[in-house]
């Protein structure tokens, strides 16, 4: 996942342009794009793993008397997090009702975001991407707003937003096709490329282009010509 996605960077030119950052999910058969009013002015991103202290187990540590400070045993990695501080202003668009922008990030925490037609589908894939800068895919863990300006209607115009991120697939590791997070079942997935098929994504996967239905299922797709460049498509695992 992770070459496929440097695959896609483009190199930096000699005259960079001022590049909007946008938020990308998965809708259906497409993907949809959020863009951001203004660009983020700090971006954290945070990776934690566990450590246990000492033998057995982490909730009963074994004393040792011979040691100052306990031997540490990996305990695995946890998923990584990044967070977004946005801000919304739509005093110079006519004061426009600001919940407009904010209300699509809110979308993005509901079941069925993604595609109407599926009400019970998880809150869809995201993607944050900034000019060259792409980083994992996530889902939104946590949006949170405050309005600061309103007209005297009340309608407010400006608004600051929080948007706390978590990493969806381990794309660090040898196990790159596993969800770290609460799924029990192994997940992979493809960022589309310009040209493209499920028919090839299905031989490279399987190992036979014929077996492109399963991809199609497991991504709700009616036509399987109808995907486009930066969809995060799911790859099943067959039994």
């Amino acid at each position: 996942m992770l070459d496929k996605i440097k695959g896609a960077l483009k190199p930096p030119s000699d005259k960079p342009t001022l590049q909007k950052a946008k938020i990308i999910y998965s809708a259906g058969s497409g993907a949809q794009t959020i863009d951001c009013q203004f660009n983020p002015q700090t971006l954290t991103i945070s990776k934690s793993v566990d450590w246990r202290a000492g033998k057995g187990d982490k909730d009963k540590v074994e004393p040792r008397p011979e040691l100052n400070s306990p031997d540490l045993s990996f305990g695995g990695g946890n998923p990584a997090e990044f967070s977004l501080d946005l801000i919304f202003d739509t005093t110079q668009l006519d004061n426009q009702d600001v919940r407009g922008f904010t209300n699509q990030l809110l979308q993005l925490t509901l079941m069925g975001a993604g595609d109407p037609k599926h009400k019970d589908d998880d809150p869809p894939l995201v993607q944050f991407i900034w000019g060259d800068l792409v980083l994992f895919i996530a889902v939104i863990r946590k949006v949170e707003i405050s309005y600061t300006l309103f007209l005297a209607s009340g309608i407010p115009v400006r608004a600051r937003a929080k948007v706390d991120f978590i990493q969806a697939f381990d794309e660090d590791g040898p196990q790159a096709s596993q969800n770290p997070t609460t799924r029990t079942e192994s997940r992979k997935t493809h960022l589309v490329q310009q040209g493209d098929r499920l028919d090839y994504l299905a031989f490279v996967e399987y190992g036979h282009p014929g077996m492109w239905r399963e991809i199609a299922e497991a991504n709700h797709l009616d036509n399987p010509t109808d995907i486009f460049p930066g969809q995060v498509l799911i790859i099943p695992k067959l039994d």
